[in-house]
């Protein structure tokens, strides 16, 4: 039996040769995983009532994960964790609603599923860096103005 010695191809740093494999696939299996994706639509579908234990969830859906193995798989592909992604998606739909209608804020905080207009205006201010209201006439102005 004859040896022959291997040929090795130098691909740079042992960190570099490894980001080969790992960044791209990982970014790219975890940005198109179907339990985000069915975890989303979820969410998208009715941001105001996500009001459900997550381990329910993943078991009607069919994700074969539990919650907290959903929780870190959200968060991977989105950078948000599950509950701020919701919170977030609400608060959108609340600056929708504001630019659209006008119904008053009251009314728009609880289709968000908020209790409390006090608890929707300090969520909305952090986001939008505006109050609701002043969220409203700056997009008033701004159709007038166009």
């Amino acid at each position: 039996m004859i040896y022959e010695q291997p040929v090795v191809l130098r691909w740079g740093s042992p960190h570099e040769f490894l980001q080969l494999f790992v960044s791209k696939s990982n970014e790219a299996r975890l940005s198109e995983d179907w339990r985000v994706r069915k975890l989303r639509s979820l969410i998208d579908s009715d941001p105001a009532g996500a009001q459900w234990r997550l381990d329910e969830i993943c078991r009607q859906l069919d994700l074969c994960i539990s919650a907290r193995q959903a929780r870190r798989l959200f968060k991977a592909c989105t950078g948000l964790g599950i509950k701020e992604y919701a919170k977030k998606r609400r608060l959108e739909i609340a600056a929708q609603q504001l630019q659209a209608t006008d119904e008053p804020v009251k009314a728009i905080a609880i289709d968000a599923g908020y209790r409390h207009v006090r608890n929707f205006t300090r969520c909305f201010l952090k986001q939008f860096h505006l109050s609701p209201m002043n969220f409203r006439r700056i997009w008033r102005y701004k159709d007038v103005a166009a």
